[in-house]
């Protein structure tokens, strides 16, 4: 029988995450195209996570709908985006991205 964590009783771990209300208008601005995405903190020097979609604002949606991400988004002061021309565009900026801001959830993919 696999173990399974301990957890203190009456402990809630749905309790901790609340709604990034911060986050709303970049969402909400966000074009239903494709593109790439990044979540900072301190400015745009620190990038924490950077992502790609086909569609923009309904990528962004679902992350401010996923509790696993509570943390990254606590930190996240703004989101900014690049539209680009199509899916492989996006596939290939986001590589780019990654490779040379190093985000601090999200390890490179390209050595």
């Amino acid at each position: 029988m696999p173990s399974t964590a301990r957890r203190r009783p009456g402990f809630d771990q749905r309790g901790l995450y609340a709604y990034p209300e911060h986050l709303r208008e970049a969402v909400q601005q966000a074009p239903a195209a494709p593109g790439v995405y990044v979540f900072h903190a301190q400015g745009d020097r620190l990038p924490l996570y950077i992502g790609k979609s086909i569609n923009l604002r309904a990528r962004l949606q679902s992350h401010l709908r996923n509790p696993d991400e509570a943390r990254m988004l606590r930190q996240a002061t703004h989101i900014t985006h690049i539209r680009t021309a199509g899916e492989i565009g996006a596939l290939l900026l986001e590589a780019q991205m990654i490779k040379q801001q190093q985000p601090l959830f999200e390890s490179p993919r390209i050595s």
